[in-house]
């Protein structure tokens, strides 16, 4: 701050300098936060086909757990009319 310009030139400069500094820093995390999230909307688009293939298999798995439930039912049935508490 001692200087031959006086006191104000250089708070000013070191002021402005900071405002500066502090906008490109912001600028800077907001282009990397926006970045991200545009990588992770390519990556959930989807065509139609893998969307299908996507619904597919998760009916298929849907309807093996059905089955799992009914034969499980099945089994507990069967097993509880063998021991007569039927």
């Amino acid at each position: 701050m001692i200087s031959d310009v006086g006191k104000w030139v250089p708070a000013l400069y070191f002021v402005v300098w900071i405002f500066i500094g502090n906008f490109i820093l912001l600028n800077l995390f907001l282009a990397i936060l926006l970045d991200s999230f545009l990588e992770e909307d390519e990556e959930g688009e989807l065509s139609e086909e893998e969307e299908a293939r996507r619904q597919e298999i998760k009916d298929k798995k849907r309807a093996d757990k059905e089955k799992e439930r009914v034969r499980k039912l099945r089994k507990l049935g069967i097993d509880m009319f063998r021991s007569g508490n039927v």
